[in-house]
């Protein structure tokens, strides 16, 4: 005999997985933010594509991305700029004197670093030179691509040789450019151009860098260089700012907190070309210090919301992640690993009565909140700023549901997440 209030909670659940397949026109449009009830709603930001891109062959990563601890991620491309990063490689070929970056000075973060080799290595005029992140518009792309999705960095920090001085000039802006100079073999320029199809031609991507630190600490060590930040410049329309535009669109394709690949910096660095090496590699490694604090102090004022469990079926992950959810504070939300391009319904509570349904669990009954969405086509969904805090103290409890032909009833259940609202 089904009891009365066991009855109820399984017509609640047909209401809610129901909602996917029959009552989708009755729920908010796609990209309504979910929200406290309470709660005011901020306008949506725009979405950020990622570019899909596949290298020849792998790249042979040595080390391993499956680590325990963050990884911050440096390349270099003309000396000496690939020279102040070589006892971070990872790849024992270039570095036979050993990594160094395994939990870097006691820091909790591994850092590798990645760059073409040049013949002599103290080239003058060095050409596009070989290996990993080639002077070339397309293998630069290809290679950076590929080794940013297996390293995943939570910071990212390009180099490479500016003008003939002993400058260590941070850039402050990179551009999304139509036209760039030509490079050395065809074709001359990046395939597309711009190289960035998520925002219109020449938009320009501010460093994320601790710019003012990095100067400060690089001049205060008085190694002889003529720290400063260009901020009226740009980085030279060549592979220059090339690879510097793709350190911080990387950055700020994975801005977000909920992301599992988050990335907290990106930037790009000069240096002059009468910078000794071992100058450049002491100037390197007090930037890595700044930009270490740096990610140390975001990661440490940032507010991940708990995830309780009960995910499945399906493999989609939920997460929120950003201020306390105090008065004033916002968090992001992030639904990642879902099927591509399909519909999700967000069920939230203040009661927390987990029931079994579909081969998983619903955990907020009875809902309070449903809104409908659609993830991209990498099977994420992204909203920045879309929770606002305060109204507390007070639980809520949220979880997806989501179409998923793979699964044998043809719906997936995400992780459930607790958020603890705040004064």
């Amino acid at each position: 005999m089904i009891h009365l209030a066991t009855r109820r909670h399984h017509r609640l659940l047909l209401f809610v997985v129901g909602m996917l397949a029959v009552a989708m026109p009755a729920l908010a449009q796609p990209g309504t933010h979910v929200a406290h009830p309470d709660a005011g709603v901020v306008p949506p930001w725009p979405e950020l594509e990622r570019p899909h891109v596949q290298a020849d062959s792998p790249l042979p990563l040595r080390f391993d991305p499956q680590g325990q601890r963050p990884v911050i991620m440096m390349t270099g491309y003309w000396p000496p700029s690939n020279e102040a990063l070589r006892r971070f490689s990872p790849n024992p070929e270039q570095n036979p004197a050993g990594w160094i970056g395994s939990n870097w000075e006691g820091s909790g973060y591994d850092v590798v670093s990645f760059f073409p080799e040049f013949v002599p290595p103290n080239c003058d005029n060095c050409g596009k030179g070989t290996g990993d992140l080639e002077v070339d518009y397309q293998d630069t792309s290809l290679d950076f691509w590929h080794i940013a999705s297996e390293v995943k960095p939570i910071a990212i920090i390009t180099f490479s040789r500016g003008s003939t001085n002993l400058s260590w000039e941070v850039e402050m802006n990179q551009y999304n450019r139509l036209v760039w100079i030509n490079d050395y073999l065809p074709p001359l320029q990046p395939t597309p151009a711009p190289p960035d199809g998520s925002v219109p031609a020449n938009t320009l991507r501010l460093s994320k860098l601790p710019v003012k630190e990095i100067v400060n600490a690089v001049n205060e060590a008085n190694l002889g260089l003529n720290a400063f930040v260009c901020y009226s410049g740009d980085g030279g329309g060549f592979l220059s700012e090339f690879i510097a535009y793709h350190g911080v669109w990387y950055q700020a394709i994975n801005a977000s907190p909920a992301s599992p690949d988050w990335c907290i910096v990106g930037g790009h660095i000069h240096v002059g070309g009468l910078v000794s090496w071992e100058t450049a590699r002491q100037a390197a490694e007090i930037t890595l210090r700044q930009v270490i604090q740096r990610v140390d102090t975001v990661v440490g004022t940032t507010v991940v919301q708990e995830d309780i469990g009960y995910g499945g079926p399906g493999d989609a992950r939920l997460a929120v992640a950003g201020d306390a959810l105090v008065t004033g504070g916002t968090a992001d939300l992030m639904l990642y690993d879902a099927p591509a391009n399909t519909q999700v319904v967000f069920v939230g509570s203040r009661q927390f009565h987990p029931r079994h349904y579909l081969g998983g669990t619903i955990v907020p009954l009875p809902p309070t909140v449903l809104k409908r969405v659609m993830t991209d086509e990498n099977g994420r969904y992204l909203r920045h700023e879309a929770i606002r805090g305060g109204h507390g103290p007070r639980t809520f409890y949220l979880q997806a549901v989501y179409d998923d032909p793979s699964q044998l009833l043809g719906k997936g259940i995400s992780n459930a997440v607790r958020l603890e609202f705040l004064p």
